[in-house]
Parts: structure tokens; C-alpha cells; sequence
């Protein structure tokens, strides 16, 4: 199983001096070592070996989980294994797969909504991505405006505005 954080440092229970770095410079958070762990667990249980752990975000009431592998494997059959994550982490569990198409991956973020489109735009001279919804897709939204907004900008690492037409 991939994940941000060695497998042998999991099963040591203990973050190498590398990885505690990583973790001061913020290029992993807590929530990430918290994730990669609950995974290794699970995967003594679901053999989820073939699982892709990328990045954790905290969205509040909800953790999206990010994914560069199938999202299904971190589902599970029957959605086994979000749920048992969700229950060890104590929030509500999102997954979406990370992969060269950012608008698939947006697509899966926003899911039961449906995604008119993703456009780079120049405001006040500079870049924004403006992610189009339809305004009958607002109640479909898994997620709260804040939330969504604060995925997305960490995701598409740039500003973000979520336009409803």
C-alpha cells in the first residue's frame, strides 16, 4: 500500500527523522499519518495492499481522502472500508482519485452534483480557476461552499471560485 508515510515507520508506531521534517515543513499533516495508519490496519483485514494513499484534507465535519489509484480499493466492497475509516477517524470519509484529469477529479469531489466546467481566468491580474456548477446542482453539493472552496484551492493549488449558472 502507498501512503505519504513508510510503511515500516507504521508498523514501528514511530516517524523517522525524515518524516518528522516533512511534517514540520507541512508538506504531510497529522491527519495524514493519522490516515496512513488506520489504513495499515485495515489492511490487515481487507487486504487493501493495492491502495494509493495520497493526501488527507479536513474539511470540518468531513476528510476527503485523495487517492492516485482506484478510489475503489479505498472504498472497499460494499464501502466497507470508508466506512470503517470514517469510524476511526470520527468524520464522514470522501474519496477521490488524484490523476492527470482535473476534471474528473473535481467531478468526483463534487459527486452527486454534476460539474459544467473548469476554466483558468485573469482577475485583477491573476490566475483564478473557476469551477462552474448549475444552480439546480447547489442542493446535490456533498460538501459546504467553505469546504468545497478550501478542497479545491488546496487540490488545483491555486485560487478558486465556484460559480453557480
Amino acid at each position: 500500500m502507498q501512503t505519504p508515510i513508510p510503511e515500516e515507520e507504521i508498523r514501528a508506531g514511530e516517524l523517522s527523522a525524515a518524516t518528522k521534517k516533512r511534517l514540520a515543513e507541512g508538506l504531510i499533516t497529522p491527519l495524514d499519518v493519522e490516515v496512513a495508519q488506520i489504513l495499515y490496519k485495515i489492511n490487515e483485514r481487507y487486504n487493501i495492499s493495492n491502495a494509493s494513499f495520497f493526501r488527507a484534507l479536513d474539511l470540518g465535519k468531513t476528510v476527503l481522502i485523495l487517492t492516485k489509484g482506484e478510489a475503489g480499493v479505498l472504498i472497499g466492497k460494499q464501502g466497507k472500508t470508508v466506512s470503517e475509516l470514517s469510524s476511526a477517524i470520527g468524520r464522514k470519509v470522501r474519496i477521490a482519485e488524484v490523476r492527470g484529469d482535473m476534471r474528473k477529479t473535481v467531478s468526483d469531489i463534487i459527486m452527486p452534483a454534476q460539474l459544467l466546467g473548469i476554466n483558468k481566468v485573469f482577475h485583477e491580474g491573476r490566475e483564478v480557476t473557476k469551477v462552474r456548477i448549475g444552480k439546480r446542482e447547489l442542493a446535490h453539493l456533498p460538501l459546504d461552499l467553505a469546504s468545497l472552496e478550501k478542497a479545491l484551492k488546496s487540490l488545483l493549488e491555486s485560487e478558486v471560485q465556484i460559480v453557480f449558472e
